[in-house]
Parts: C-alpha cells; structure tokens; sequence
C-alpha cells in the first residue's frame, strides 16, 4: 500500500460517501480498510484517538509530538491492516502499535532543556515545575528501560489509569497476569530508583 493510498484512506476520501460504520465492529471495519474503504479507517480514528492522545500525553510524549505520534500509529495501522488477526482483540493490537511508536519518541526526544521552561513567577513554585519536569522524565526513561511487557502494563494501569480489567482486556491477558506483571515492574523501577539515589 502506497503512502498516497494511506494519506487518502485517513483524509476520508468521499468514495463511500452515504455508508456508515460506525456501528461496525473494530475487525470488520479493519477488513473493509484492507478493501480500500476509507470510511472505515476515519470511524477507527474517531473511535480510538482520545484514548490513544490520552495514553500518550500520559506516557509523557510531548504536547507537540503527539500528533505525529497519533499519526504515525494511524498510517502503521492502515499499512498493517491486512496482518491484523481477527481473532484478536482490537485495542490490545492497536495499543501494541501506538506503545512502540510512544517508544520510538522516546528515543528520539532529549529531556526539555531547562532554558526553555515557561516557568511561573516565584522561585519556589519555578524549582517545584523543574523537579516535577525532572521527576517526570527519570520515571519515563526508567519506564522505557523495563521490558515491553512491563512497561505497557504499568502505562496503561497508572498513566491512563486503567482498572486492572480493563488493561488485561486492554492486553488480553489474565488479570492475574496484569497483577504479577505490576509487582514485578514496580519492584524492579523501585530497585532502579533506589540504585541511583544511592549511586
């Protein structure tokens, strides 16, 4: 698929004009994206790019780079359509997509320079935005550095704040699954961080 093709089926292209989808399930609306039916990626958009923008201002993606961020996982998702398994829950496939590009960012994005701040007036309330800002992003380079399976679970349970349902069905994994995976995380970013406060 051509990314003229991809831009045109996200822009919506009038094609379809007068077919609606949006009571369509996620896995049909994903095969009539592998049909060419641009409708059918603008109802996904729609459906899920509040929690996706949500997740990643909460995955600390700058407010700038979010877009891009929303936009790269939309164009992966077109692009990918046809490997997608119906058998599959939806989110769990699409948040997998959105976490890897969360991450890419990640990577690319040094930590804000403090020159650049907007900071209130008042030295006390400047130097509790500066650790705030600092705080944030040493959580989200430990955060990244945790396996995958890890990571997301503890993204999707303390930064969207998830219930625990709702990131296994987010995941597709057990609840007891979620669980082990939040204790096994958090201990290990609590030893991280004990690590180097005593460095």
């Amino acid at each position: 698929m051509t990314a003229g093709r991809i831009l045109n089926l996200l822009a919506g292209m009038k094609v379809y004009e007068g077919v609606s989808h949006q009571t369509d399930t996620d896995a049909v609306l994903i095969g009539r994206i592998v049909n060419g039916e641009p409708e059918a990626a603008r109802v996904l958009v729609e459906r899920y790019t509040p929690s996706l923008r949500r997740l990643a201002a909460q995955a600390g993606v700058r407010p700038h780079d979010i877009d891009d961020v929303l936009q790269d996982t939309w164009i992966r998702v077109v692009r990918s359509a046809a490997r997608y398994d119906p058998m599959q829950p939806f989110p769990r496939w699409l948040f997998a997509i959105a976490m890897n590009r969360i991450r890419s960012r990640w990577e690319k994005s040094a930590p804000e320079p403090i020159g650049e701040l907007d900071l209130p007036c008042g030295a006390d309330r400047a130097d509790a935005t500066i650790e705030a800002q600092q705080r944030a992003a040493a959580v989200r380079e430990l955060i990244a550095a945790l396996p995958e399976h890890l990571g997301d679970t503890i993204l999707l349970r303390y930064f969207e704040e998830l219930s625990e349902r709702e990131v296994a069905q987010r995941l597709g994994i057990p609840v007891g699954t979620v669980k082990s995976r939040l204790h096994t995380g958090i201990r290990k970013l609590r030893l991280e961080l004990e690590r180097i406060l005593h460095a």
